[in-house]
């Protein structure tokens, strides 16, 4: 009884503190071990629901079966329970709610119907056997105020879509023309109502932020702007879409649908456009990212065509198949051949004439570059399903392409670089089904091209046409070394794709100027590391952008590696051997390239039969400080001719970042005196503590390390 009359001051007591804090609610700062208790919410809240539902379905019982009377105190102890427990549920979440990590209607609602709970119950207690009318009524009441509770508060954590989101049908794509389309109404806003808006919406409004109008994203959050227009690295949303998955402030919250490689890139190419929220597609540069995004997005979903003919036998398949004639379906289980010729060398009309066992089956053919003669269109209009074929840059004339008519499903005929004239191409008019001839750098003059302007039904593409009147900018020259790391020497090559242009380059990152640098060649051998920076140049066009990459030397690759301690488990590339596989990643930290360690120092053991004369170790380490990614505070070289004779060779300690330093790939280069070793030990530690300026300060940065050059 003492207990029972200690419970019930307790719940009074309760009652009377939960009015104090709504009293003063907007004026209370919280120590952090109060706030301890207001994260405990989800917790406590089962407790109350548990009890007081016990309670309620055995007084009921007890009300229409008096046998039931004996359990009278044991009910009246769990009404208790249950009532004081849900006003320390109560505290707990309004402890909670002065975080201001959620706000808007729907913590309103859930607030409130909690409150009404916990007095209810608590007057349920002390009066439920005055009438029993007045109990039904009060307990169905509780019922209803039970059930709002949680359906509000599971959405103010799991998002309105939470519940139903494994039946609800995915959202249509948007199908507008480019011509009519917006920038942030077609492409971002989407994005933003699929991923972001169910938290940050005028219900919940989590961080108080609000998403769902152009003015509440340019007002921002209790964390600040929501962006910076033309600087995603300084975007608080971005920043919080590139923090590891581990984070707490990554978002979307790791429990819900994650944002797809190019929607993060569309938001990226807005921000740093300026973040326009009025700016037509049709507004933005026809070579700029954003807008190739944009034709991809807005186009119409393809139907796939579905064929009535019977798959070709597989063992003509198998027959027919080989090095220079590759034939494979349009997709998994289709009837539907392509069929692609290589090495012309081995291209005959024969060739194509093998082909004839499949020509229901062929939809495609593909004989670019190939020494396609006039005569062989006999054997090709043969394929009476076919829907597109590919001439370019073959060896016909002309005269027999009025054949091609005949087919009644090609749409797509493909004679650029050949010799065919206006003349040639008119008698393709009679086609019902062709719609598009690719056709530029042919013999087709400017008359040639007004004659085939009047075939309404069939679009002519000439390609660019250089007329004088224009001085358009040259595109970046092409560097055709996909590898970017080395060894020992290299091969440069540069190469661009339009005729007389002049290719000007440095070696050390500098700008290029364009009468001063040096003048690329056929090819340039390079023997160290260097970064190639290089623009193109014509007369009567303006100068291209210039196109930059780095390329690294390593003189060794080990025999064997071994890490001595793990790495982080999201993290693993594809073990020790990506540090020395000569592939180099980007920023993109969950593509596959890079190691993370956090908890542990990176310590990797390298093992090499032969020893090796080495001065140098360079690691390729990332640097994304709001994504809690920082350079090791400290390097250690060991080396020497086993593992347990091993001798500190360098120490290194990396310059970190400062609050106004960006995005960027480091190399930490250890130099020593040369020595001739069997073994090497690398030692990358991680930065303990976040300096203070940082939204994780205090906490332990993030090393990603990707390629190690050695010397």
């Amino acid at each position: 009884m003492k207990i029972k009359r200690l419970a019930e001051n307790l719940l009074l007591a309760a009652n009377v503190f939960i009015l104090f804090i709504l009293l003063f609610h907007p004026a209370l700062r919280l120590p952090a071990w109060v706030q301890v208790t207001g994260r405990m919410h989800p917790l406590l809240l089962h407790f109350p629901i548990v009890l007081l539902l016990l309670a309620l379905v055995l007084d009921v019982m007890m009300l229409r079966n008096a046998a039931l009377r004996g359990y009278q105190p044991l009910i009246s102890n769990l009404w208790l329970a249950g009532a004081l427990t849900a006003a320390i549920t109560a505290i707990s979440g309004l402890f909670l709610s002065v975080e201001d990590v959620y706000s808007g209607s729907m913590l309103s609602w859930h607030k409130w119907t909690g409150l009404g709970i916990v007095w209810l119950s608590s007057l349920l207690y002390m009066l439920r056997y005055y009438k029993q009318p007045i109990f039904m009524a009060g307990s169905v009441l509780m019922l209803a105020g039970l059930a709002m509770a949680g359906h509000f508060g599971a959405n103010l954590t799991h998002g309105t879509d939470f519940l139903l989101a494994p039946v609800t049908p995915p959202p249509q794509k948007i199908v507008v023309p480019v011509e009519q389309a917006l920038v942030y109404e077609h492409l971002v806003k989407p994005i933003l109502e699929q991923k972001c808006v169910s938290c940050h919406n005028a219900a919940k409004a989590k961080g108080q932020l609000l998403m769902e109008t152009p003015a509440q994203m340019l007002k921002g959050g209790k964390s600040g702007l929501l962006f910076v227009a033309g600087n995603p690295a300084a975007s608080l949303m971005l920043q919080r879409i590139h923090l590891p998955m581990e984070e707490k402030k990554h978002m979307p919250p790791k429990n819900k649908t994650q944002l797809e490689p190019d929607e993060i890139t569309i938001l990226q190419h807005w921000v740093r456009s300026g973040a326009d929220f009025k700016r037509k597609v049709t507004e933005l540069p026809a070579d700029d990212s954003l807008y190739l995004l944009a034709l991809q997005k807005l186009a119409a979903p393809e139907v796939e065509e579905t064929y009535a003919f019977a798959a070709a036998d597989e063992s003509t398949l198998k027959k027919l198949n080989n090095n220079y004639r590759v034939i494979y379906p349009v997709a998994r289980h289709s009837p539907a051949l392509v069929v692609n010729f290589y090495n012309k060398t081995q291209y005959s009309a024969k060739a194509l004439e093998e082909l004839l066992p499949l020509k229901t089956q062929v939809v495609e053919l593909h004989l670019q570059k190939m020494p396609v003669q006039d005569a062989d269109l006999a054997i090709i209009k043969q394929f009476s399903n076919l829907r597109r074929l590919n001439l370019d840059f073959t060896a016909i004339t002309g005269p027999t392409l009025k054949e091609l008519s005949a087919l009644p499903h090609l749409r797509s005929l493909a004679v650029s670089g050949t010799r065919v004239t206006a003349a040639h191409l008119q008698p393709l008019a009679a086609s019902k089904s062709l719609k598009e001839i690719y056709c530029w750098n042919t013999g087709i003059t400017g008359q040639g091209w007004q004659q085939l302007a009047a075939i309404k039904h069939i679009r002519f593409e000439k390609g660019y046409v250089d007329d004088g009147s224009d001085s358009l900018r040259l595109n970046p020259p092409i560097i055709e070394n996909e590898q970017t790391v080395f060894r020992n020497s290299m091969g440069l090559v540069l190469r661009h794709p339009i005729r007389g242009t002049e290719i000007r380059y440095t070696l050390d990152g500098s700008d290029v100027d364009s009468l001063l640098s040096p003048v690329f060649k056929d090819s340039l051998l390079i023997d160290s590391s260097f970064t190639i920076r290089a623009k193109a140049y014509k007369p009567g066009w303006y100068g291209s952008a210039a196109v930059r990459m780095r390329f690294m030397k390593t003189s060794y690759l080990p025999d064997s590696a071994v890490l001595l301690q793990p790495a982080n488990e999201k993290y693993v590339a594809e073990g020790p051997k990506s540090l020395t596989d000569q592939q180099t990643g980007n920023f993109e930290i969950g593509s596959g390239k890079w190691m993370g360690f956090r908890y542990n120092n990176m310590e990797l053991m390298m093992l090499f039969k032969q020893p090796v004369k080495m001065k140098a170790v360079t690691l390729n380490t990332l640097r994304l400080p709001r994504s809690y990614i920082f350079p090791p505070q400290q390097v250690e070289i060991w080396g020497g001719p086993q593992p347990d004779q091993l001798q500190l060779l360098k120490k290194v300690t990396p310059a970190q970042p400062g609050q106004k330093d960006g995005n960027s790939i480091i190399d930490i280069t250890c130099q020593f005196a040369e020595r001739e070793i069997n073994c090497l030990k690398i030692v990358a530690v991680p930065v303990g503590k976040l300096p203070q300026w940082h939204d994780g300060k205090g906490q332990k940065a993030w090393v990603f390390v990707d390629e190690i050059l050695l010397n």
